[in-house]
């Protein structure tokens, strides 16, 4: 047998080594221990609101994360009662979670009775949203009216309200309690039993001196409201919409009010005839329209823009060609709607440079030839509304296209290209090419990217239907 060799003794060699010490388990990490972007993003996987209430009623911490995400979703800025009850179908849940986004709902949208949801309101001890300042009232019941004890509450409840909008009829009273008022729109295209009381509506005008936006349009009966005690308290007053009647003995004060930027004339469905005058043959349409060209005349120079409805409007061809508007050429918005007469006289609009809305909705008679000079001739045009106008044809489409990428072109070579113009945008709602963008994906198409965008709806700040504004004119200044 060999012999061991010295530097390797045979005990040395065959011993099993030492065990290793065992090092002490931490615990596993725990969720806390996670920041808060981190929770953030493991409560971003929650199935559903009902699981984030739960989850935020863990910890102070997991609400505090709970209230920063809902908050910076902005899903819930809006007050919605009846869609939180469908989410929240417990009660204490419900009234959780409204309590933590009560300083921060900053809109309501209210289709229930307005008396019910205040209540319901008092009993979940919300008595202040104070970040909201918009309020839209249309009930679905078109007989749940406001009261004022319901105007009163709704003072307390929004303190810092800006915009009120109420389809229904109202007195009026309180409404001047809402001390940070700066639009009150009134005005719904439906019959209305009854209007503002006109001491109430003084007092709107004297006591909301933030007022800008005023719209008290009764829609189908003569307005009985009257300017005359307070039309000198409208001094920051931009945006005026009211009836001619209520306009008639006020125009000269209206026109003067320096903040006007744009004023909107409803006619009346109804005429108040002197028992002086004959009713045969009284001249309705004279009536009509000598508001309108006296608003022409004295604020010529300032007429930024204006929109007519044809149908309602008694005006016969050629009645622009007067207009002291030509002298100035400053349209930028112009919308002639619901006309039956020739084309022809469109054309003398196209020396209008800087319009950027034009707005032909419903006419009888209009072809492409005349839309593509408008197109040539306004550089600046953006907003092209030919919404209803069955005459014109899929050419036009091509036409336009053409004149666009041609217009870019040019200033490719000029040298203007760090500044693209803005694509055309064509409203074409059951126009005569509606059919032609729908089946050739128009809308889509990477050709009129850039150029033309094909819109299914209508302008903004527009009225929707046949007419950019409702039975009436409209007026901008600058």
């Amino acid at each position: 047998m060999a012999a061991h060799s010295a530097d390797n003794p045979p005990n040395e060699r065959t011993k099993t080594p030492p065990p290793l010490p065992l090092l002490p388990i931490k615990e596993t990490a725990s969720i806390m221990m996670l920041n808060n972007d981190c929770l953030m993003s493991v409560f971003a996987s929650l199935p559903d609101l009902r699981t984030e209430v739960a989850v935020s009623r863990v910890c102070k911490r997991f609400q505090a994360v709970c209230l920063a995400k809902w908050r910076y979703s902005h899903m819930y800025d809006e007050f919605d009662l009846e869609r939180w009850r469908e989410l929240l179908p417990c009660y204490e849940d419900l009234c959780y979670f409204i309590r933590l986004m009560q300083p921060y709902i900053r809109k309501m949208n209210v289709s229930s009775c307005l008396c019910t949801l205040l209540k319901d309101l008092d009993e979940m001890q919300i008595y202040v949203l104070p970040m909201v300042t918009s309020f839209y009232y249309d009930p679905d019941d078109i007989d749940c009216y406001p009261s004022d004890r319901s105007i009163q509450k709704m003072t307390y409840l929004l303190p810092n309200l800006r915009r009120l909008r109420l389809t229904t009829p109202i007195q009026g009273r309180y409404l001047s309690s809402f001390k940070q008022l700066q639009e009150l729109h009134l005005y719904e295209d439906q019959h209305k039993d009854y209007e503002l009381q006109q001491d109430y509506f003084d007092d709107v005008c004297t006591k909301l001196v933030n007022l800008k936006v005023l719209d008290i349009r009764l829609f189908d009966v003569i307005s009985k409201l009257r300017l005359n005690n307070c039309v000198h308290a409208l001094q920051n007053l931009t945006i005026l919409k009211l009836n001619l009647a209520s306009l008639k003995s006020v125009l000269h004060e209206v026109l003067d009010l320096p903040a006007l930027k744009q004023l909107v004339v409803l006619l009346d469905t109804e005429w108040y005839i002197p028992a002086l005058l004959n009713v045969d043959a009284f001249d309705h349409k004279i009536r009509e329209v000598s508001e309108f060209y006296k608003i022409m005349e004295r604020k010529a120079r300032q007429i930024v823009g204006f929109a007519v409805d044809g149908y309602y409007m008694p005006l016969e061809p050629g009645w622009d060609a007067d207009l002291p508007i030509w002298s100035h050429q400053k349209l930028q918005r112009l919308a002639i709607c619901s006309w039956t007469h020739a084309e022809d006289y469109l054309e003398r609009y196209t020396c209008m440079s800087n319009l950027r809305l034009l707005c032909l909705r419903n006419w009888t008679y209009l072809s492409d030839n005349v839309l593509l000079k408008f197109i040539e001739s306004c550089p600046h045009l953006e907003h092209l509304d030919v919404s209803y106008c069955r005459q014109l044809t899929p050419n036009f489409v091509h036409c336009a296209l053409n004149i666009m990428k041609r217009r870019q072109h040019s200033r490719f070579l000029d040298g203007y290209m760090q500044r693209l113009e803005p694509p055309l945008l064509i409203y074409y709602v059951l126009s005569g090419f509606e059919d032609y963008v729908e089946s050739k994906k128009l809308k889509n198409s990477p050709d009129y990217k850039g150029y033309i965008v094909f819109m299914d709806d209508f302008p903004a700040r527009s009225e929707r239907g046949l007419s950019f504004v409702d039975r009436g004119y409209q007026f901008d200044f600058d």
